[in-house]
């Protein structure tokens, strides 16, 4: 399917129409700024002429329907960015964890997160592994840093032309920034709020009986019971003339109750915490020089449960520290920015067992899982072991921004800058793990003293449901896994070096520019060149045209490289098949490890290139009276995308088996993405309420996977599917998203009362997707599932926000305010990555206060 050229149309008219109002507007222009007043509002549409950037202000965060407090939320508004198709699921609307976002179809890994200048993007392993039990990592995620943006006073957004001081990322560049004391001297100014929502304020509407027995099992992936609260303070001021501060901290809890399985209606209360805090000092002694010296902590905590399993509780806490100094100077003829940086990150998984034991069902013994009977199996413990992911980053930045200077009819205004960041990441197991899968009878022996494998309480067993019962007097773990204790390193060190030149002559503008990176991890040395060219025909922002060409490198991880290390750490155990009731911790009660020669689910290292997207932009914006259009299209063209790729070897049977994986360079496809966008400049007045509207609409035909660079399934059942009778990789198939969205921001603010009702209308339309039928074919020994194109209707959501504000003092006030998610309740049908479909969000009501003074 093709792009419906409609908006083009609308362009060319508008085109037309700007030519008679050019004269107009030049006219108006200065009678307009004089009367106007500078609301918050109007300095954000300034900020957007820029094409491919985007401004926030605090107000814009303020009044936007946003229940989870976090920047990936908020960017829902934002016509070029795409959500991972779990982040409406009714299943984890308790959870605290950022969003995964595309920006223009790059992976949703991609994007560049900064904070006060600090990246805080996740550059050792911002994907992780496929689940929270997973043996050589857990899940995670691309920002360390998940601020609440009760915290921020401006959040910019550049998803096209971006300038060449600008790297590492092949998405997109989002800077958060706290807010800055700019209120008269001595006098502090800032804010507290509060929230709170829970299960009982949210409805579900699940798309068929196996969603809604999920749900009533209440297990850590269905939040059917949870309560949802925060409170967060920002507290700023100006000491004196040189000196101002601003100080911040938030923390939000879910509290989310899981069926145990071990006892009737037993539940356990697992939870998740979101803490951010931070101290920023402010000195500038004269109108020549700024200084800016910051700490700040960010925590995102998580307990889990495995339901029937005894003991199973974990914890997986993701903690970031930063410093940053950053100074300002200026001298004759250029201004001088440095930036030092230094930033750790820890993601620790921590059990309450570190071992795992399946164990037969005996009657007052291993029999904790109600109407449990002979022939079944029991698990105690956890998964996965404890795990720490470190990272420390230590980054310098200088950049130069010069006066314009003019030569013949052209003024131009040059830019430099250069760079380092040294990178040290560490993977480690901190205590060896054991996971015992089979189990012998115990026979005649007794169970050595100390030895928690082993048991001797009766039983009954057969192997299978056609082999006959055998009555054992005890049983004791035979075979199993061992992952072995271990710490490994690697280390990357990058520098880069820019220049730009802005260039104004007549109508016209150019930014062009070129930026160098070096990677010490891959040893590549990337140029990419950057160019943005803009046409005025009147001289004004009635009728801009613009078009872009651009290469932006993304990242090499550093957990590419550890990958292999971290396989080391695997062996088998065994003992023998005659229980010996001598054993004991002097020889390890029997068990033996083997490290086998080679490792087929191993991750070899391997050189690759640094993936890269280039891009092509061209748009066509306008200002007629009091309106803002954008007509934009941009191409991405993904390549040299890095991805593990399984090697395989022939048997001396003459079947193909796994050997080894690789990661490797591939082809990343391409998106192209069409946007328009319309609002009014001004609010229009009607009766007594002011009214502000802003219509974006985006067109999306990507064809690029839906496979991060990391093989998420180390079993071939689950890394290949069926479909049309081919058996691909699950992570070649193509994204398969509702190509098109439309999405209605609009505000009404009284004028007579304190009121403001700011509502957000996203529509997405159908589209088709995978969907696993339940079906299994066998390939290669193994039983692959098998998947099918399934239609899914058009989705629509309305949230809204309403405030009140309560005028106490001249410098005091309080705001009321309600978010209603998806405020008609209406169902939508979307589907996993796995197959499986699920339930979008229901109706759900939030409120909160907020005190500012």
């Amino acid at each position: 399917m093709r792009f419906a050229y409609s908006p083009l149309n609308i362009a060319i008219l508008t085109a037309l129409a700007s030519q008679a109002y050019a004269n107009e507007i030049d006219s108006t222009q200065v009678i307009q700024s004089n009367n106007l007043k500078m609301t918050p509002i109007e300095v954000e549409v300034k900020a957007k002429q820029e094409v491919g950037k985007t401004v926030y202000t605090k107000e814009d965060l303020e009044k936007t329907p946003n229940g989870k407090k976090s920047i990936s939320d908020f960017l829902k508004t934002h016509t070029n960015v795409q959500f991972d198709r779990e982040a409406y699921s009714s299943g984890n609307q308790a959870s605290l964890a950022p969003e995964k976002i595309s920006i223009n179809g790059a992976p949703n890994f991609a994007n560049k997160f900064t904070v006060n200048g600090v990246n805080t993007s996740n550059t050792f392993d911002p994907v992780g592994e496929s689940a929270d039990s997973n043996y050589y990592g857990a899940p995670s995620n691309s920002q360390t840093a998940n601020i609440n943006t009760d915290l921020i006073c401006e959040l910019e957004v550049i998803d096209s032309n971006a300038s060449a001081e600008h790297g590492d990322f092949q998405g997109g560049v989002i800077a958060a920034k706290t807010c800055a004391p700019k209120s008269e001297i001595g006098k502090l100014h800032g804010s507290i709020s509060y929230d709170y929502t829970n299960s009982a304020w949210s409805r579900f509407n699940y798309v068929d009986d196996a969603e809604e027995a999920d749900f009533e099992d209440q297990d850590t992936d269905h939040h059917k019971e949870y309560t949802t609260q925060g409170i967060s303070a920002n507290v700023y001021g100006r000491l004196n003339e040189a000196w101002g501060f601003n100080a911040f901290g938030a923390t939000r809890g879910s509290r989310i109750p899981v069926m145990s399985g071990l006892g009737e209606n037993d539940k356990i209360k697992t939870e998740e915490v979101n803490n951010n805090a931070g101290f920023t000092a402010y000195f500038n002694p004269n109108d020549q020089q700024a200084y800016q010296f910051g700490v700040e902590h960010y925590e995102y905590d998580k307990e889990g449960y495995y339901k029937n399993k005894i003991n199973s509780d974990y914890s997986i806490d993701t903690i970031t520290d930063t410093l940053f100094f950053n100074a300002k100077n200026k001298f004759n003829g250029f201004q001088l920015e440095q930036n030092l940086n230094y930033r750790t990150t820890e993601l620790d998984r921590h059990l309450k067992s570190n071992s795992s034991t399946v164990w037969n069902y005996a009657a007052g013994s291993k029999d904790w899982i109600p109407g449990s009977k002979d022939g079944d199996t029991l698990t105690e413990g956890g998964f996965g072991g404890n795990i720490i992911n470190q990272q420390s980053t230590l980054s310098y930045d200088l950049k130069a921004i010069f006066d314009p200077v003019t030569f013949a009819n052209t003024t131009h205004r040059f830019k430099a800058g250069t760079g380092y960041q040294h990178n040290e990441g560490s993977w480690e197991r901190p205590d060896s793990m054991s996971l015992y899968t089979t189990r012998a009878n115990l026979g005649t022996a007794s169970c050595a003293v100390g030895d928690a494998q082993c048991d001797e309480a009766d039983l009954q067993y057969r192997a299978s449901s056609t082999k006959p019962w055998e009555s054992w007097t005890g049983q004791y773990s035979r075979s199993g896994t061992f992952y072995n204790a271990g710490k490994f390193t690697a280390r990357q060190d990058q520098w880069h070096v820019f220049a730009e030149d802005d260039i104004s002559w007549d109508n016209f503008r150019a930014r062009l520019g070129l930026r160098a990176d070096y990677d010490s991890l891959a040893s590549n040395l990337n140029v990419a060149p950057r160019s943005t060219f803009e046409y005025l025909p009147f001289s004004n922002e009635s009728l801009k045209f613009t078009a872009g060409f651009n290469r932006y490198y993304g990242n090499v991880f550093l957990m590419t490289e550890l990958d292999e290390k971290a396989y080391t750490t695997y062996a088998t155990l065994s003992r023998s098949a005659t229980y010996d009731s001598s054993w004991d911790e002097s020889n390890n009660y029997g068990w033996v490890a083997t490290y086998p020669s080679s490792q087929a689910a191993a991750v070899r290292a391997t050189d690759v290139k640094t993936p890269y997207s280039d891009e092509k932009v061209f748009a066509i914006s306008s200002q007629i009276k009091n309106l803002d259009l954008n007509l934009k299209w941009v191409n991405r063209q993904f390549e040299d995308r890095i991805e593990e790729t399984r090697i395989y070897k022939t048997t001396a049977a003459g079947t193909q088996a796994l050997d080894y994986r690789t990661y490797a360079n591939v082809d990343g496809g391409q998106a192209d993405t069409y946007t328009f966008t319309i609002s009014n400049i001004n609010p229009w007045d009607i009766g007594q309420t002011q009214h502000k509207l802003a219509l974006g609409l985006s067109y999306i035909e990507n064809e690029t996977t839906r496979g991060s660079y990391k093989d998420m399934d180390t079993d071939s059942r689950n890394a290949y599917v069926s479909l049309n009778g081919s058996i691909i990789p699950k992570s070649q198939l193509p994204v398969k998203d509702a190509p098109f969205t439309a999405r209605l921001n609009w505000e009404m603010k009284g004028t007579a009362l304190p009121f403001t009702l700011h509502n957000f209308l996203n529509f997405r339309s159908a589209s088709t997707n995978y969907v696993a039928t339940g079906d299994k074919v066998s390939w290669d020994g193994s039983d692959i599932s098998v998947m099918e194109e399934e239609d899914f209707s058009s989705k629509f959501t309305w949230d809204a926000r309403a405030t009140y504000d309560w005028k106490i003092t001249p410098q005091q006030s309080m705001t009321f305010g309600l978010t209603v998610s998806n405020v008609l309740n209406k169902q939508n049908k979307n589907v996993k990555d796995d197959g499986t479909l699920y339930s979008e969000e229901g109706r759900r009501f939030i409120a909160d206060v907020s005190y500012k003074f």
